[in-house]
């Protein structure tokens, strides 16, 4: 920050956190943000889990990019079991997936923020993320550049 006469330093603390965020941004239904310490298999499961209780609908379409847990044999399986269809995006084509402007923008407004402690700062991202998750805008693009042509075929 600056001012007339100098400048001034604001000291951020950081807060380290041991767990990685797994986020399903849901077009129709509800979004989940779910908090794991490792990105592995069985927490993706856990994920499709948590994921199929907030969304009671017959049929699940999930994008995801090629993070090997999301190809593994058990993450399938329990994804055929809960109803669950993966769409992979070709690999280094983040665009293609709608929920990374929504990351995008969770980021920028958690950045200025000071947090308490590691309570309050997955409280906010939750609440963040399912604030942002009500806005279709940050699929939009996706929509108007993938929907026209899937309708085109039927």
């Amino acid at each position: 920050m600056w001012s007339y006469d100098r400048t001034v330093q604001i000291e951020k603390p950081l807060v380290a956190v041991p767990w990685r965020s797994i986020g399903f941004y849901a077009l129709t239904g509800q979004s989940v943000i779910t908090f794991t310490e490792r990105l592995v298999k069985e927490t993706i499961v856990e994920a499709l889990e948590e994921i199929r209780e907030q969304n009671p609908a017959p049929r699940i379409l999930l994008v995801a990019d090629n993070y090997g847990s999301h190809h593994a044999k058990l993450t399938q399986q329990r994804a055929d079991e809960l109803g669950i269809e993966f769409v992979f995006i070709p690999p280094y084509s983040p665009t293609l997936n709608a929920i990374e402007p929504l990351w995008k923008d969770l980021k920028r407004e958690t950045s200025p923020e000071i947090f308490e402690d590691k309570t309050h700062f997955r409280e906010f991202l939750t609440q963040r993320f399912l604030r942002l998750s009500q806005r279709l805008s940050f699929a939009a693009a996706w929509i108007e550049t993938f929907l026209p042509d899937i309708q085109k075929l039927r």
